[in-house]
């Protein structure tokens, strides 16, 4: 059996293990995911976690993914990360929304927060407002079916219409070879300028379009931000070292840095108050 066959049947062991402990469907889960590889499985998982939270994705692989990564795994670390912020009234962004796995979990972790989410992908922001609605945080949730960019206009989305977690714009390297979808993007100083208030918490997970929001921003606008929490990507000709760089001189350092398993992935939290270390 080759490495990547080990892989996959690793993964897909702990799947099925994590999945009766975190979800208490997991027999309509776990019989639904078996039968989706010969098409009987259902268009859409209906995952009611132990939290109380219930989040509807399509049923295929990438698209259900985050939801375990948030509900199985604690993949954000939320509650450490946030510490006091928990506690507040809070205005987040979550760029690369998906869809509302995060959202959904943070509005539950911390019930005065604010969210505006940004997705593109009209099939995942579609699931996206399902999930924010059957939750019954439509009041505190605000979705935006957008790409947040350096340029407000259109951009070209390569999309495989599943609600997949790793769609990604053209102009950030993904081609598929699939037809890209034109979607609406926003500028990130006129997405700030919408909001109710400053944000203090921002999440970033575009697949690679990080470089360019990031940099196409007035540095000012990141005078209120406490904590970001983002996934860096492997695109030509940008690195992290830079992006942490220009996150540094705005005074937000990282706390705690995971690497991925491919050349140039990864994931950062970074803070402008001090963190005590992850246990």
């Amino acid at each position: 059996m080759s490495r990547t066959s080990n892989s996959s049947l690793t993964h897909k062991l702990r799947r099925i293990s994590q999945t009766p402990t975190t979800f208490s469907n997991w027999p309509a889960l776990l019989s639904n995911m078996a039968l989706e590889g010969v098409g009987r499985g259902g268009d859409v998982l209906h995952f009611q976690a132990r939290s109380g939270l219930r989040i509807d994705s399509p049923n295929v692989p990438g698209a259900r993914v985050p939801v375990y990564e948030i509900f199985a795994e604690d993949c954000y670390h939320l509650e450490w990360f946030l510490g006091e912020l928990l506690h507040q009234p809070i205005q987040v962004v979550d760029i690369g929304a998906h869809i509302g796995t995060f959202a959904c979990r943070l509005g539950q972790l911390n019930t005065q927060a604010r969210i505006d989410c940004f997705e593109p992908s009209p099939t995942t922001a579609s699931f996206l407002r399902r999930n924010v609605e059957q939750n019954g945080m439509a009041a505190r949730i605000t979705v935006h079916e957008a790409a947040v960019a350096a340029k407000s206009g259109f951009a070209e989305l390569d999309d495989n219409g599943g609600g997949s977690g790793l769609n990604g714009l053209v102009s950030a390297g993904h081609s598929s070879g699939r037809a890209s979808t034109r979607v609406t993007a926003v500028a990130f100083d006129e997405a700030w300028a919408e909001l109710a208030s400053p944000p203090s918490v921002v999440k970033i997970d575009c697949e690679g379009g990080e470089y360019d929001l990031v940099y196409g921003s007035s540095p000012e606008l990141w005078d209120s931000v406490r904590r970001v929490v983002l996934e860096y990507h492997s695109v030509p000709g940008e690195t992290w070292a830079k992006l942490r760089s220009w996150f540094e001189d705005r005074g937000l350092h990282v706390v705690e840095e995971l690497a991925g398993t491919m050349d140039g992935l990864g994931s950062a939290w970074l803070s402008r108050d001090p963190i005590a270390p992850r246990r």
